[in-house]
């Protein structure tokens, strides 16, 4: 045995205080996860978030990619396309909203027996608190955030020197924007980890070949078609994605000149072939590649604001054509403003981002650096414009922690260069002291940190996203339906996952829109409204709007009777569940007296900052 002095001396000075650095930042690590999940972690709040999770249960359960919220719209457009006019809702209706690769992976995990525990267990006394499942797909989420930190601290090393690469993590680590999305259930730490894993594949590549002795062809051809790949599955993770393919070709045609012709076609080849066998099965469909997230192109112009394009059967009432060219310039110039003035500044939740951009105008000596770096800038600028032109209005439902942001992927990459810069800079600094650099890194960091520190202050966030979501109540309505009935709802995406039950999205009126779905395509058993509809402002919501199903439920408050020409004539007492909700059924299915799962008080936590109950961050009570 070594003597207790060797001892000390390993773990000061030898292999042994890497170990303990290594475990000290594991151990970090780990308690901020908790501490974060403990106070932050809410339920699912986005629609987004809640489809691809009960698509992921259908494929874990064998049902394949198939959806139980289903859209006027995919119907609308698979009757345009099938000779039957089917729209295949009276079984399983296939999936056209989301790209396929994130649900894939979450069925995987749902796959795990005991894991994933969908039942609710709540009372009227508030033993709910966090859905399981939820909580399970934060947890995924957040291991590939850890992955992206782990594979950009490898590339900081690559490309720059230790002190980068542990700066470039902390200042990960500390991103709160990064650590909102890892808690919000989309696929957007699935696509950071990929595009950290692209950026380390072409940094390889590009030393590789430069390297001394320089890289086979073969192992460079390898190289190009595990980008190629990458991204494809970038764009089965979310379809703008798929655009990243295009700096990649760029990035191998401008920095291999020898061997441009090759890697940038192996490259393409292998996007194609890992992409396009799931813009067939699409097209087998309903005749678009792309499915419904195509027409977000004239989403948000005059002719199709807010969803009101998702909720149309009629195919007189999806016509692009009506979508002029200055509509779509339109729609261009003002996402560009918002993007200017409010999506790149804020990249990443840190200022650090504005180090990337300053550094822009200072050379790199390493070559690598700088070829990285301009990659780094013509996807920003790629990614921007897909965003500014697949822009619907599910941006504004949830400021910032949408699917929709696209720029947030490339955070790590930014983060980077913004890091190297940093430390550029404070080792130019003539300080007598060499400890003053690491006093002032130490400050640097401490403001990155700061927006993260700040959100673990009062009041504490709960873990309930109400209003308009409480899973118990929403889990309870659904279990009066059985499997193969469909419940109209305007939160259908939560009847789906919290519920498990086929949902269809609000229709544009209660009369003849309502009644075209009824009659002729599938009988609707019950109309479910939430808060999402019942807090909407009575005159620009509902009059101004001209929307009929206002002055239904105005009838039905008022009144308290249902209209005597609906076909649903049956609902609990009004005043046992608004203003939580509304309830109208085809039939009594509720047995004894009416006790309904009442959500927890509503009281003044943190600002949400929005405007509309559809976009409530949903801190209320615990």
């Amino acid at each position: 045995m070594p003597r207790l002095q060797e001892l000390i001396h390993i773990l000061e000075v030898g292999a042994g205080a890497r170990y303990l650095r290594l475990a000290a930042l594991l151990l970090g690590i780990l308690s901020l996860t908790v501490v974060f999940d403990l106070r932050e972690f809410q339920n699912m709040k986005s629609e987004e978030a809640m489809d691809a999770a009960q698509v992921a249960r259908n494929l874990a359960e064998g049902r394949g990619f198939t959806t139980r919220y289903v859209r006027p719209l995919s119907m609308s457009v698979i009757m345009q396309h099938r000779d039957d006019r089917d729209p295949l809702i009276k079984g399983e209706h296939p999936d056209l909203a989301n790209a396929p690769l994130y649900p894939a992976v979450l069925a995987g995990f749902m796959k795990i027996p005991g894991l994933f525990q969908h039942d609710i267990v709540s009372s009227e006394e508030g033993i709910f608190t966090r859905h399981r499942p939820d909580l399970v797909i934060t947890l995924i989420n957040q291991g590939f955030f850890f992955l992206s930190v782990f594979l950009i601290w490898l590339l900081a090393r690559r490309l720059f020197d230790p002190g980068v690469a542990f700066l470039t993590v902390l200042v990960m680590l500390g991103s709160e924007l990064l650590w909102q999305f890892s808690a919000s259930g989309h696929s957007t730490m699935l696509a950071l980890f990929l595009v950290t894993v692209l950026a380390n594949v072409l940094v390889r590549l590009d030393l590789g070949v430069r390297g001394d002795p320089p890289m086979s062809l073969g192992k460079a051809v390898v190289l190009a078609a595990v980008a190629g790949g990458v991204c494809g599955l970038l764009g089965l993770t979310r379809y703008s994605l798929a655009v990243l393919a295009l700096p990649v070709v760029v990035f191998l045609v401008a920095a291999f000149p020898g061997r441009r012709a090759v890697l940038s076609g192996v490259a393409a080849l292998m996007f194609l072939g890992t992409f396009s066998p799931w813009l067939v099965r699409n097209w087998q469909i309903c005749g678009n590649p792309f499915g419904i997230a195509a027409y977000s192109l004239v989403q948000e112009t005059p002719h199709f604001s807010d969803d009101w394009m998702t909720r149309s059967l009629d195919p007189r009432d999806i016509d692009v054509g009506k979508v002029t060219r200055a509509d779509i310039v339109r729609k261009a110039f003002v996402g560009a403003g918002r993007l200017l003035q409010e999506d790149l500044p804020q990249l990443g939740g840190t200022w650090l981002t504005a180090f990337f951009l300053v550094g822009l105008f200072v050379p790199f000596v390493h070559p690598g650096r700088g070829r990285l770096r301009w990659f780094t800038v013509g996807a920003l600028v790629t990614l921007g414009l897909a965003q500014i032109l697949a822009r619907t209005h599910l941006s504004d439902v949830v400021p910032r922690i949408h699917s929709e942001n696209l720029l947030v992927v490339l955070a790590p990459l930014v983060f980077l260069f913004g890091a190297g810069l940093l430390m550029l800079l404070v080792n130019s600094l003539d300080v007598v002291v060499d400890a003053w650099r690491k006093v002032i890194l130490g400050a640097a960091v401490l403001v990155c940190w700061l927006p993260l520190i700040v959100t673990f202050g009062p009041p504490r966030v709960s873990p309930i996203a109400y209003p308009p979501y409480y899973p118990p109540s929403i889990q309870r309505v659904a279990r009066w339906f059985g499997p193969d009935e469909m419940i109209m709802s305007d939160m259908p995406w939560a009847m789906a996952w919290y519920g498990d039950r086929q949902s269809i999205l609000l229709s544009r009126d209660p009369y003849q829109s309502f009644n075209d779905i009824h009659d002729w395509q599938k009988t609707v058993n019950a109309v479910y409204l939430t808060r999402i509809t019942l807090d909407q402002r009575f005159v620009s919501g509902w009059v101004m709007n001209g929307w009929q199903w206002g002055k239904f439920i105005v009838d039905m408050i008022t009144k308290e009777k249902l209209p005597e020409s609906f076909p649903l004539n049956q609902a609990p007492d009004f005043l046992s569940t608004f203003p939580h909700y509304l309830l109208i059924a085809d039939r009594r299915r509720w047995t004894g007296e009416f006790a309904p799962i009442r959500p927890p008080q509503e009281r003044d936590t943190r600002s949400t900052g929005t405007a509309d109950p559809r976009e409530t961050e949903g801190r209320g009570s615990e």
